[in-house]
């Protein structure tokens, strides 16, 4: 069995390594440092493979000194930041950072960044101007998703709270960002928070901040991200996943523009644009007494719905074609060739999983065909797409116990349509297992396409 590579995780605040080691340490060995000198410390006096730092240790560009010394030891480096700045980022990135990832983040962005660190790929910032959204994932060419873009068009010009409902995996956080980008707030930060990604505890302090002392771990004061959003838009993703008593808080930020740090006494104005996604109904989360029905009415101000793709075939081939390119750019291949009798088929899919779907099925075809012409069988997975033919209900002797269980959690994700805390519930397993999981699976497809064209 081969030794789990080490990694070193530099956050001087507790909560976030703790979350941090929560996410690590199925894959890595954790070791954790809270300061400069304790990361130069264990850099001089023990072998890592990977590091995360903060940018923002003891003081503005702490993090810097521990991205000089990982360079001198030839240690990859990614770089977190609750303030996402150019410069922060150029700084960060002359000095050798593979990537640079702002706070707050959930599992898949981190997974995504990890990826791209082992793979020694070159940095590329993701400070990017909010005014360029990807339009073709935004708008298709659809009737439906030209009507979802006239209005968050219109509603962009204005200050209204909005709230962009629909089906795990339809594009609502591109749509957010395209609102912002339409606004006059357009020169101000767009703040994301992903509410079912992070833990309860965590998430009032990611909003609100705190003050030094609040809790164990808080070892200074931490701006939450109402306060950086400031004069911006703030993202809240899947609020429906929010506790009901944190709704309460959130409520009355609404109502009054203004809030306290968490451990604060001190009341901070705020102008803040909010934008909120769900992939639930509120109105049935509301009546189920899951969602309060006074939050609801301040959040449903604009109500934009986007449709899912089996709604909007006619999109497909156009999204195939951007994912394509990406896929093939990423994984260092040529784009394959698409037969438009493949394509039919794929137009004929339900995906349940919607465009996250559809783009999770291009990056697999695009990996198995290797530069070969695509075929229906680099896509079509009878787990991925939902076909009853073999659901996981099916007993079948011949399976091996983990082909029963790889069969299970696909359908488990094509049931609630990708959303992972979701089919994680239904599991009976954490987000954190579904996701190692799923990552498994990734590498074995790779690997079995590595074999057959070695």
């Amino acid at each position: 069995m081969s030794e789990m590579r080490r990694i070193l995780v530099v956050d001087d605040e507790r909560v976030m390594t703790d979350y941090l080691g929560d996410m690590l340490r199925d894959r890595f060995d954790v070791a954790v440092a809270a300061t400069t000198v304790e990361a130069k410390a264990r850099l001089g006096a023990e072998p890592f493979d990977l590091a995360l730092t903060d940018f923002q240790l003891e003081r503005a560009d702490g993090g810097l000194e521990v991205l000089k010394a990982c360079r001198e030891r030839g240690v990859p480096v990614l770089v977190m930041t609750a303030y996402a700045t150019l410069d922060a980022a150029v700084a960060s990135l002359r000095l050798g950072a593979v990537d640079f990832l702002p706070k707050p983040f959930g599992a898949r962005e981190l997974d995504a960044a990890l990826r791209r660190l082992e793979a020694g790929q070159p940095a590329r910032a993701r400070v990017v101007p909010a005014s360029a959204p990807d339009n073709r994932l935004v708008l298709g060419s659809s009737e439906a998703m030209r009507r979802v873009h006239a209005l968050a068009a219109s509603v962009a010009r204005t200050k209204a709270t909005v709230l962009l409902t629909g089906e795990s995996g339809t594009g609502k956080e591109l749509v957010a960002a395209a609102i912002h980008a339409l606004s006059h707030r357009a020169g101000g930060s767009f703040i994301k928070v992903n509410c079912a990604a992070i833990t309860d505890t965590l998430l009032e302090s990611t909003l609100f901040g705190h003050e030094k002392g609040a809790f164990t771990g808080a070892i200074k004061r931490t701006a939450g991200k109402f306060e950086l959003a400031n004069g911006g838009t703030l993202l809240l993703d899947e609020i429906s996943e929010m506790k009901l008593e944190l709704q309460s808080k959130l409520l009355r930020v609404l109502q009054e523009r203004e809030f306290e740090l968490v451990g604060g006494t001190r009341t901070i104005p705020v102008d803040v644009r909010i934008i909120a996604t769900s992939n639930r109904n509120l109105r049935e989360e509301v009546r189920a007494g899951r969602f309060r029905e006074d939050l609801y009415f301040r959040l449903n101000v604009v109500p934009v719905h986007l449709p899912p793709l089996r709604e909007r075939r006619e999109d497909i081939p156009d999204l195939i074609e951007h994912f394509l390119a990406q896929s093939a750019a990423e994984n260092g291949l040529t784009p394959p060739v698409l037969d438009i009798a493949v394509l039919r088929e794929l137009q004929r899919q339900a995906w349940p999983g919607n465009v996250r779907q559809l783009q999770n099925a291009v990056e697999r075809a695009v990996v198995l065909a290797q530069g070969e012409p695509l075929r229906c069988e680099h896509f079509l997975f009878e787990e991925d797409l939902g076909a009853p033919a073999k659901s996981a209900a099916t007993f079948d002797q011949d399976l091996t116990l983990k082909e029963m269980e790889k069969r299970m959690i696909m359908a488990s994700l094509a049931r609630f349509r990708e959303n992972r805390t979701q089919a994680a519930r239904h599991l009976g397993i954490s987000v954190r297992t579904l996701r190692n999981k799923l990552n498994l699976y990734r590498e074995q497809t790779r690997a079995a396409s590595r074999a057959a064209t070695a």
